[in-house]
């Protein structure tokens, strides 16, 4: 993995360039965030929480701008408990108001899919594509994932 440096305990984030990632050291392992992930979460908490100044202006793909990721993540996760709210900004539009509901979505190449749609818990929840309803959980959907069409097979 090209980076600047290994994650290590002391140090536990890398940039890595190549993928366009930050690795974070976690336990025994690593997660993975992406640039651009970090960039508009960022600036999501920040039309939020209407605090416009919160907004990324570090460079992409610079520690600065994960640090200021991390800050923000920070003062949303303060808010959402201050406040007793979710923040909506990663659950999906066309998803909103059908959790529980089996849809069958449309992507822009023509290919379909069918879940269950569920919501992740926390404070800024996203929404999951749930297998069936024995299942316990899901993959994420992305906010910015783009259907075409999303229609309901049952409520």
């Amino acid at each position: 993995m090209p980076a600047t440096t290994v994650p290590t305990k002391d140090n536990p984030v890398t940039v890595n360039t190549e993928q366009e990632l930050f690795a974070i050291k976690e336990g025994n392992g690593y997660s993975c965030l992406g640039f651009d992930v970090t960039i508009q979460r960022t600036n999501a908490v920040a039309v939020w929480l209407n605090r416009l100044d919160l907004r990324n202006t570090a460079e992409r793909g610079t520690l600065e701008s994960y640090a200021q990721y991390r800050r923000n993540m920070a003062e949303g996760a303060r808010h959402a408990a201050e406040k007793r709210v979710r923040c909506p900004m990663e659950l999906h539009p066309k998803l909103m108001g059908l959790e529980g509901a089996r849809v069958m979505v449309t992507h822009p190449d023509g290919t379909t899919e069918r879940f269950n749609v569920g919501k992740s818990t926390g404070w800024m929840p996203c929404h999951l594509r749930v297998h069936n309803t024995r299942s316990m959980g899901g993959a994420p959907v992305s906010a910015r994932e783009e259907f075409t069409s999303v229609t309901v097979i049952r409520r």
